[in-house]
């Protein structure tokens, strides 16, 4: 077995004097099986055929800074596969679900702006789930697109963006939502020209327990105002404060990976 440097990625090469000997060699077998499944795993593409992925074309192939994979499950994405996902045949892909947050996101925005609270607190916290179920079926499925990538950031800084400018400037503060909103463009427009000029960056911890705290914030702050329980308004004003800590963690954690 021989290992060969490419510049745009990592392959490797597998050399036998004869394909008879191959078969019958049992080591050869075993290294040849290995080898296999670490090219598998582990093949960084060239960036030309990343920037070609579209999103029918799924591949678990992704570059970061790091020329690694960045493809294993969390806990709670097998926990997912073993529930919710299920419900969904093969033929729902992760894209889908992300394409289902842009769609959904000017109806429950719609819900808030009638007062409708009791129908806007589950359509909103249905729409936010859908960022929990695309990313967790993409890792499972193996089916992590750059598409997906690209877009599942942008559709949730659409949710949760267009609901700050509704709920939060007329009910907590309104240099909070500004704050929250800057953050979030600012974030979006990083990702946009790292894209453009052919970085693609896993999303971060920071980045996903923002996500949590937004979504949180903004589900206790609807129920606040659906039950008219003032004391959930300091939660909920606590609860995004934190999450604007982790914005910009978020948004250093970018800056550092495009400087490396």
């Amino acid at each position: 077995v021989a290992a060969r440097v490419d510049g745009d990625g990592v392959f490797l090469k597998k050399y036998f004097k004869t394909k008879n000997e191959a078969a019958n060699d049992k080591t050869a077998t075993a290294i040849r099986a290995a080898v296999d499944k670490f090219q598998t795993r582990y093949t960084v593409p060239p960036k030309t055929e990343m920037m070609a992925a579209t999103m029918a074309a799924p591949s678990a192939m992704l570059y970061n800074m790091e020329d690694h994979y960045i493809n294993k499950p969390y806990f709670h994405d097998h926990l997912l596969a073993m529930t919710v996902l299920r419900l969904f045949p093969r033929r729902v892909a992760p894209n889908h679900l992300t394409m289902a947050r842009f769609v959904m996101t000017p109806f429950v925005l719609w819900l808030i702006w009638i007062g409708a609270y009791g129908w806007a607190v589950p359509a909103f916290l249905l729409t936010a789930f859908t960022d929990t179920l695309d990313g967790s079926m993409a890792r499972t499925r193996n089916e992590i697109t750059k598409w997906g990538i690209v877009f599942d950031p942008i559709a949730d800084k659409f949710l949760v963006g267009s609901v700050l400018i509704v709920l939060i400037i007329q009910h907590l503060s309104f240099y909070l939502g500004i704050v929250i909103v800057a953050m979030e463009s600012v974030a979006a427009l990083i990702g946009l020209y790292s894209n453009r000029h052919e970085h693609v960056f896993m999303a971060n911890n920071f980045g996903k327990a923002k996500m949590c705290l937004q979504v949180a914030g903004l589900l206790v702050l609807l129920i606040s105002v659906w039950t008219g329980m003032a004391a959930l308004h300091s939660l909920a004003t606590a609860i995004l404060i934190t999450s604007i800590v982790f914005a910009f963690a978020n948004i250093i954690a970018f800056g550092f990976r495009r400087a490396v």
